[in-house]
């Protein structure tokens, strides 16, 4: 007997063999969002904007972290919680950029 979620498994044990790929690929564009709100924010000055860069720093600390873990940790320090409490707060931190005054 098959579960409903059967087909997924190739396509997700795929995303695990190119894991390494997929981190630095993230780690580079976090550096990127982060550059862009940091010139953004220098450009013209606004909470709004700090609270943006704020998010893209958040995004970028968790990538490097994700990076770290996995080449040094055997992945037991960036665990599910940790990961969703970084991504808990970049989505505050949009959250307050989008509806502050």
């Amino acid at each position: 007997m098959s579960a409903p979620w059967d087909f997924l498994r190739e396509p997700v044990n795929f995303v695990g063999l190119i894991e390494p790929l997929t981190l630095w690929v993230l780690l580079i564009v976090s550096i990127a969002m982060l550059a862009i709100a940091v010139l953004a924010l220098k450009k013209k000055p606004s909470p709004k904007l700090k609270w943006v860069a704020g998010a893209f720093g958040l995004f970028f600390a968790k990538s490097a972290l994700l990076l770290v873990d996995f080449y040094f940790s055997p992945g037991d320090f960036m665990n599910k919680a940790i990961v969703g409490f970084f991504d808990l707060c970049i989505m505050i931190a949009f959250f307050v950029a989008l509806f502050r005054k």
